[in-house]
């Protein structure tokens, strides 16, 4: 490959061979430079492979790097055909509105009402069962392209799945597996915000994303939006993921938060020490 993609880190599973494509699903997170994807078994989201490819700065639009790697990369042949195929994207903006309240016609307002958008995005709806809501997210056109690219021969069936959705799953998950714990708050840092999300017994307290400049801002949005729900600091299970392990931010957060750790994977799931759960939830 040219020098404008690097591959990061990339890691199989050698009983991936056993099984049939129909058995697989293929996650790929999408972001502005590079492609993360995933392969698991669909029935459990086993991880039987990861990778991380970045994009340099270059002279080649992320299309063409796009279909470079396509073209360079096994697991993302043509001839695979996974039973699932996933596709996210890291720099989306999205909103919930309960299902009861939602109006079809007013879809497009909800998401321009909190976000300046150009009106070439692309819009998707999302059923949140957890919730009983529906996540309206908007992201770049290019996003789309690629997934249709790399999924060119199933395009019909693509599946999108958003930040928010991955959160709010992994948020319910935990309040399910650490029932000691009144509240669970999973912090997600991207590349130039954060999400954070907070349930308890009763179900989701909290969802937003903030601007993450810097630690100094994230840990004022925080702290904001933890008093504002008047949370007991000592009832909270804090869990970090995204970009939060290269940002060292467990050891900045534990001083306000006691049990802070770093997003766990479920128990049956194995993943590779050097492409831990919590960067790569995402890709699964």
């Amino acid at each position: 490959m040219r020098q404008d993609i690097r591959c990061a880190e990339r890691v199989i599973n050698p009983n991936i061979s056993n099984f049939e494509d129909s058995e697989l699903r293929i996650c790929v997170n999408l972001q502005q430079f590079g492609v993360r994807f995933g392969v698991c078994r669909a029935s459990d989201r086993t991880p039987l492979a990861l990778a991380n490819y970045e994009f340099r700065p270059s002279d080649r639009t992320f299309s063409e790097k796009v279909e470079e790697l396509l073209r360079e990369e096994k697991l993302l042949d043509p001839s695979f055909h996974y039973g699932q195929r996933i596709f996210s994207v890291q720099e989306s903006k999205s909103t919930l509105v309960p299902q009861k309240l939602y109006e079809a016609e007013h879809g497009k307002g909800y998401l321009e009402a909190l976000f300046q958008l150009n009106g070439r995005e692309c819009l998707t709806l999302e059923s949140e069962e957890n919730t009983v809501s529906y996540i309206l997210s908007a992201f770049n056109a290019q996003y789309l392209k690629a997934a249709q690219t790399i999924y060119w021969r199933e395009s019909n069936s693509i599946g999108f799945c958003s930040i928010y959705n991955y959160l709010i799953n992994e948020a319910f998950r935990l309040r399910r597996t650490f029932k000691r714990f009144p509240l669970h708050v999973v912090l997600h840092t991207r590349a130039s915000e954060f999400d954070l999300v907070v349930v308890n017994d009763g179900g989701l307290l909290f969802i937003n994303t903030f601007p993450y400049p810097d630690f100094d801002n994230l840990l004022y949005y925080f702290l904001y939006a933890l008093n504002k729900l008047k949370l007991d600091m000592g009832s909270v299970a804090l869990y970090l993921c995204g970009t939060a392990e290269q940002d060292h931010l467990l050891s900045k957060l534990e001083r306000q938060v006691y049990n802070a750790t770093y997003l766990p994977a479920p128990n049956e799931a194995r993943f590779p020490q050097k492409m831990p759960y919590d960067r790569y939830f995402c890709c699964l």
